[in-house]
């Protein structure tokens, strides 16, 4: 299966793949033993870098990835006629993008972490395809899906969420994959809805679903504001804080509250970061969690305020133990969805 086949297949989107006529400018240590053309998906461009003149070096294809890009200003894909776990592994864990025809692909600049296991036979269940915890953008998608409970299109999936429709169609790709929803054409896009049934409600799709989500926060940190004004509007209530406003909960010494990753770099003169290990923590100090994805996109509100969607904040508790939590946890899910636990 050549690339523009594939990359098409997988996507569900149109996508061309054309000559490059670049390959003179470059010097000879980056073209050498290379062909690139220029591939074009959602109105996204990238050059695909084809061949290798020598062995394999993680340390050499990440420092060419690098000099490539400097140098033609676009994002660059590697294509490979075959990978090793080891090479496949090296690539992801450096972010150097690629792919192998009819079996990888993962491409960050576009969202892109999907991995399907050759097989020679077609997909007849979850268990045929090789399965990563979710990406961000996949959990968001699906959370997004879950929170929703009706069919939505794939174009307003990817308004709502911020998003390019190509990485809408790689998340719902994977979960169609999964079994977890169903995709029928609808007009120029695609329409979603949850694979639910009298027998499968949406909290068993969410059981089915819950060892492939992880955590939200990035980082976090206590902190305190360096003008005493109030909390900004873009501070979500988050973690133990926003449960103990879903249920009887009682509300922690410390405030928590989550914002997407970015955010800080962007108010961090605001703020004053305290180590609790080496200083007293003041009275009006707080936790920031630095989350994947912006928080405000699966807020819910709820009487006074706009919360932390309960999954997301229940996948930020999960590893401490403690009976109080886990009960609040339950209540929170059960309130949403009206079943039994997780």
């Amino acid at each position: 299966m050549d690339a523009e086949h594939y990359i098409r297949e997988t996507l569900g989107l149109p996508c061309q793949i054309t000559s490059w006529d670049g390959t003179a400018s470059l010097p000879l240590f980056l073209a050498n033993g290379r062909t690139f053309s220029k591939l074009t998906i959602d109105n996204t461009s990238m050059l695909i870098a084809s061949g290798e003149a020598h062995p394999f070096s993680i340390t050499r294809v990440t420092a060419d990835a690098s000099r490539l890009e400097q140098r033609t200003d676009l994002p660059i894909v590697f294509q490979f006629p075959r990978l090793s776990a080891y090479q496949r592994k090296a690539l992801i864990q450096n972010h150097v993008p690629f792919i192998v025809p009819g079996t990888q692909l993962y491409i960050p600049a576009l969202g892109m972490v999907f991995t399907q296991r050759i097989s020679s036979r077609p997909l007849e269940n979850a268990q045929d395809i090789e399965v990563r915890p979710f990406s961000p953008a996949t959990q968001l998608v699906w959370l997004y899906l879950l929170y929703s409970n009706e069919s939505k299109v794939q174009s307003d999936i990817a308004r709502a969420l911020q998003f390019t429709e190509a990485q809408v169609s790689v998340a719902v790709t994977l979960l169609e994959q999964l079994a977890f929803v169903h995709r029928t054409k609808q007009g120029r896009s695609n329409s979603v809805e949850l694979l639910t049934s009298r027998q499968t409600s949406r909290l068993d799709l969410l059981k089915s679903s819950w060892h492939l989500l992880k955590s939200p926060i990035f980082s976090k940190y206590t902190v305190t504001n360096r003008n005493r004004q109030m909390i900004a509007d873009e501070l979500i209530p988050a973690g133990e804080f926003a449960l103990s406003r879903r249920t009887q909960l009682s509300t922690p010494k410390l405030r928590i509250y989550a914002v997407e990753r970015h955010w800080l770099k962007q108010h961090n003169k605001e703020l004053c970061i305290i180590d609790p290990a080496l200083e007293k923590v003041p009275d009006n100090a707080y936790i920031l969690e630095l989350w994947r994805y912006d928080p405000r996109l699966l807020a819910q509100y709820t009487q006074e305020d706009y919360l932390a969607d309960p999954i997301s904040t229940a996948l930020t508790l999960g590893e401490i133990a403690d009976e109080r939590l886990e009960d609040a946890i339950q209540e929170s899910i059960r309130n949403t969805f009206s079943g039994a636990t997780i």
